[in-house]
C-alpha cells in the first residue's frame, strides 16, 4: 500500500512529514523530521503491509554524517549530496524492494545480500585506494521489523545495525526493545547520557554485520516500533520515549493526528535527524488502540514524567533520572539478550565507472 505524506508545505523541500492508514485491524503513523530539509541523513520511514499474507515490514534508517560526510553526488536539481544521505535511501529502497519481494512468494537472496549489492553498486572505484576504518563508503544504520499475522499470534523478525532500534509496546508491559545497540557500552541509560561510538553499521566498504532475532508467538493486540536516535536519544530518561508516544496518542482524535502530533512533538526536544514509525495490529478501532494503552500511560506519567516536572537543579534532576530508570528497565530490557543471529553484509566490489548522479 501507498501512502501519501502531509507534510509542511513551507519552503521547496519538505520540512517534515507525517504518514498514516487504518485498515482492517491494522493501524499504522510514521513521522520524519529532517534537521536539514532536502539533506536529512535520515531517510523517510518504511512501512509495507501484504493483506493476502498477513506479512507487513515497517523500518527506518540513518545515515552517519561523521563516516559518511564525503560528497557522492549532486541530485536532479543540484543539490550536494553526501556518502550518509544516498546510504540511508539505498537502504530504505532495498528494504522494500526486499520485501516486495518476499511477500510474492519469489525466491530472493536474504537481505544483507540485497544490502551488498545495492551498496556495492553505488561505491566509488576511487574509494579502492582509500584505507583505514574511520571512513566509509555509504554508511547507514537500520532498524527493521518484518511481521506475519497466524490467527492471535504474531511472528516478529527485528534486524538492525547500528544504534537504530525495533520496540513491542504492549499495554501491560509498556515498551520492550527488541534490538540491541551496537556499542561497546550496553547500559541503556548510559548510551542516553553520553553519545556512543557505534561498532557496526551498514556499509559499502564491507566488515558489516545485520542482527536479526526471531520472536514468534506474541500475543496481539500490540504495537511495533522503529525509531532513530533523533526521538528516543534527547529525552529525559529512557521511559520518556514511550511517553512520548503514549500522550500524543492519547491526545490525537485519529491516526492521522496521531502522526501530525508526534512530529511536531520530536521538532521540539531533537537536535538531530528524527524519524519514527509504529504499527498497531490487532486494534478494531483507534478508540480501542486510545483505551488499551491509557492505563499505561497513566502510569507512566505517574512514576516518570510527574517526577522531572517538580525537580530542582542538576542534581535532583540527575538523581530522578536515575530512579526512573531503576523503575522502568525491568519490563524495557525484557528481550535485550534474546538470541540473536549475526547475517555478515558481503563486500562488493567497486563498480568501474564513476560520476552517478542521484
Amino acid at each position: 500500500m501507498l501512502i501519501e505524506a502531509t507534510c509542511d508545505p513551507e519552503g521547496d523541500e519538505p520540512r517534515l512529514a507525517a504518514w498514516h492508514v487504518a485498515v482492517r485491524e491494522l493501524i499504522a503513523v510514521a513521522a520524519w523530521v529532517p534537521k536539514r530539509p532536502g539533506l536529512g541523513e535520515d531517510a523517510e520511514p518504511t512501512f509495507m503491509h501484504h493483506a493476502p499474507s498477513g506479512r507487513g515490514v515497517l523500518g527506518v534508517y540513518d545515515g552517519l554524517g561523521g563516516a559518511g560526510a564525503r560528497h557522492a553526488g549532486r541530485a536532479a536539481d543540484g543539490r550536494r549530496l553526501s556518502h550518509a544521505f544516498v546510504a540511508s535511501r539505498l537502504a530504505h529502497l532495498t528494504v522494500q524492494s526486499w520485501f516486495a519481494d518476499l511477500a510474492a512468494g519469489q525466491a530472493e537472496p536474504t537481505l544483507p545480500q540485497r544490502l551488498a549489492e545495492t551498496l556495492g553498486g553505488a561505491r566509488t572505484a576511487a574509494r579502492n585506494k582509500i584505507v583505514g576504518t574511520m571512513r566509509r563508503d555509504f554508511p547507514t544504520t537500520l532498524a527493521v521489523i518484518d511481521y506475519q499475522q497466524a490467527g492471535d499470534g504474531l511472528t516478529v523478525a527485528a534486524s538492525w545495525a547500528g544504534d537504530s532500534r525495533c520496540y513491542l509496546l504492549t499495554a501491560d508491559l509498556g515498551l520492550q526493545q527488541l534490538s540491541k545497540d551496537d556499542s561497546d557500552v550496553e547500559d541503556v541509560l548510559e548510551l542516553l547520557i553520553a553519545d556512543q561510538p557505534m561498532t557496526n553499521v551498514v556499509s559499502a566498504s564491507g566488515d558489516s554485520t545485520i542482527h536479526r532475532r526471531v520472536f514468534a508467538g506474541l500475543p496481539t493486540p500490540c504495537v511495533l516500533v522503529c525509531a532513530t536516535d533523533g526521538f528516543f536519544g534527547y529525552v529525559t530518561a529512557p521511559a520518556m520515549f514511550e511517553h512520548v508516544l503514549l500522550s500524543e496518542l492519547d491526545r490525537a482524535a485519529d491516526a492521522g493526528e496521531w502522526a501530525q502530533r508526534l512530529t511536531a512533538r520530536v521538532r521540539g526536544y531533537t537536535s538531530d535527524d528524527a524519524s519514527v514509525v509504529a504499527v498497531a495490529v490487532g486494534f478494531g478501532s483507534f478508540a480501542q488502540l486510545q483505551e488499551e494503552y491509557r492505563e499505561r500511560l497513566r502510569r507512566l506519567t505517574h512514576e516518570h514524567a510527574d517526577m522531572f516536572d517538580t525537580v530542582a537543579g542538576r542534581t535532583e534532576f540527575v538523581a530522578a533520572r536515575r530512579r526512573s530508570w531503576e523503575i522502568y528497565r525491568r519490563n524495557y530490557l525484557r528481550y535485550f539478550n534474546w538470541p540473536t543471529e549475526d547475517l555478515t553484509v558481503p563486500r562488493s566490489p567497486a563498480p568501474e565507472q564513476t560520476g552517478a548522479r542521484w
